[in-house]
Formats: structure tokens, C-alpha cells, sequence
């Protein structure tokens, strides 16, 4: 059974959806028993999401910046990479 929220009116799967189904297969879509009303107002998605966001905000901001450097470096050395490739004639 593939889990599945509801998103601004959209569904969206929460696991990935099998290998055999393709585009315009139809399915079956059934309110979880799970799924109550939410407590105190606040969806359960909402709730994780402010876990996150709580989480992220006491990450060390010069962790951020180191991984940014990484990010870019990597990306300029894939550039000089594929440039090579392309001014190499065998």
C-alpha cells in the first residue's frame, strides 16, 4: 500500500510508487483510519514540519557556509572537467 498526505488539494505520495506503474494508471485513493481530525488544530504534517524548521534553525551557521564552499568547489571542478572534455580531440 503506498502512504499518501494531502497537499493543497494535491495528493502526494510519502513512498515511492512502484516501478510498474506509469503515467495515467488509475488508483484507488481511501481516507487512512489514522487520519483523524487534527489535534488542537494543527496538522500532523505542520507539526513534523515545525520539528524541522526548529531543528535547522540550531544548526552552527559556519557549518552551512563550509558546505556552501564545498558545493561550489565541487561545482567549478566539474565545469573545468567538462571543459577539458570538450577542447580534447582524440
Amino acid at each position: 500500500m503506498i502512504r499518501a498526505i494531502v497537499n493543497h488539494g494535491v495528493i502526494v505520495p510519502r513512498d515511492p510508487l512502484p516501478d510498474d506503474w506509469q503515467e495515467g494508471t488509475e488508483v484507488a485513493v481511501e481516507k487512512s483510519p489514522q487520519s483523524g481530525p487534527a489535534e488542537n488544530g494543527v496538522h500532523p504534517t505542520d507539526a513534523w514540519m515545525d520539528e524541522v524548521e526548529a531543528s535547522a534553525a540550531q544548526g552552527d551557521p559556519e557549518d552551512d557556509k563550509r558546505l556552501e564552499a564545498a558545493v561550489q568547489s565541487i561545482r567549478e571542478r566539474e565545469k573545468d572537467l567538462a571543459r577539458q572534455k570538450r577542447t580534447w580531440i582524440p
